[in-house]
């Protein structure tokens, strides 16, 4: 009996032990993963010391830099299944970000974007294409959409065009396991990855997060032919470079990797060839209530079960899986406690004589 209890002690302790193995190893990493299926909004409310709208009543647009303006951006993120690497095998998904901030006032949309990358679904990296040898994501599935130069026809908004480009950095969150160090982030205005710096922890609604802050520096982002008047000169038309800087900060939760709070700060200035600079947009962004609360959401909602295949899981088998194995050994090397002797058998005597 005490044989059978050790060798089941020591099967069950083999197997847990080596569930503390495989767990962290091989189970996590197939299993920590963002989903194929996406269909997200977020919202960031903010205000604006001055913001560039134009308007179209009927007799042709308008331009007007507005002054203290309460903005709305919502930015909304929907899986592309019509691409070739989303599969459900597949490592990489390529998801649609369209972003619209509107005038509280009016609702007039003062700005707009659209892009898609495909990323890396562990890493949130946007693909970097590497040409035929390492053929991960096909060049069409990352790209932003850009209005060609001149409309079709006069009076009219020009078209848009999706222009292929890859988007190196994190897209959309940070990866799982996220540590206390700097990352590349991509950065939507620059249409580069910029270093994201660790600065320290804080509580958000409860939750823990590393705290990142993303410094974009002075950076020309376009020649753009805008109306005299915008920028203070006679001429019609004149050439002016748009200049912009920035500071995002990014509240993540690490174990999720999900961005718990955002807030953009955005500074936007057209520098034309003689003059002063025109302030087109400066402002402050954050995600609003609703939002926190959804992403505070998701975070209770995974991170019990990633901590579990990443830490705690390995950790309870690790310490049960040991402590049968032990327990295995010791029943099966103690030694059978020794029979007790058998009585000594009396040998009788006879008498002499006793058989005549």
């Amino acid at each position: 009996m005490r044989r059978a209890l050790g060798l089941i002690l020591l099967a069950l302790g083999v197997f847990a032990v080596a569930g503390a193995v495989l767990l962290p190893t091989y189970v996590y990493p197939k299993l920590a993963k963002v989903p194929l299926d996406q269909d997200s909004t977020s919202v960031l409310e903010g205000t604006a010391s001055k913001v560039l709208a134009v308007t179209d009543k009927g007799a042709g647009p308008v331009t007007e830099i507005r002054k203290d303006a309460s903005l709305t951006a919502t930015a909304r993120v929907q899986a592309n299944f019509a691409r070739p690497e989303m599969r459900a095998d597949t490592d990489y998904a390529v998801w649609l970000l369209a972003v619209q901030v509107k005038d509280d006032k009016d609702g007039t949309v003062v700005s707009a974007s659209k892009r898609q990358v495909c990323f890396d679904r562990r890493t949130a990296e946007g693909y970097d294409p590497r040409g035929d040898a390492d053929p991960k994501c096909t060049k069409e599935s990352s790209y932003v959409t850009e209005l060609k130069d001149k409309a079709d026809k006069d009076g009219e908004k020009p078209p848009e065009q999706n222009v292929p480009k890859a988007q190196p950095g994190l897209n959309f969150k940070f990866p799982f396991g996220t540590e206390q160090k700097d990352y590349p982030v991509y950065d939507d205005n620059t249409g580069t990855a910029v270093t994201a710096r660790f600065t320290g922890t804080e509580e958000v609604n409860g939750i823990e997060t590393y705290k990142f802050v993303q410094t974009i520096g002075d950076t020309k982002l376009e020649t753009k032919k805008v109306p005299g008047s915008l920028v203070g000169l006679t001429d019609p038309t004149v050439d002016a470079d748009l200049y912009y800087r920035g500071i995002n900060t990014m509240w993540v939760e690490p174990v999720t990797g999900i961005q718990v709070k955002q807030q953009q700060q955005q500074h936007q200035e057209l520098r034309p060839a003689t003059g002063a600079p025109t302030v087109v947009f400066d402002g402050t962004l954050a995600y609003n209530g609703e939002t926190v609360a959804k992403m505070v959401d998701q975070v209770n909602e995974n991170k019990g079960k990633l901590e579990f295949l990443s830490s705690t899981g390995p950790l309870w088998l690790g310490i049960g899986g040991g402590v049968m194995i032990v327990g295995a050994v010791y029943l099966l090397a103690r030694r059978r406690p020794a029979a007790p002797p058998a009585p000594r058998q009396r040998r009788h005597r006879v008498p002499v004589g006793a058989d005549r």
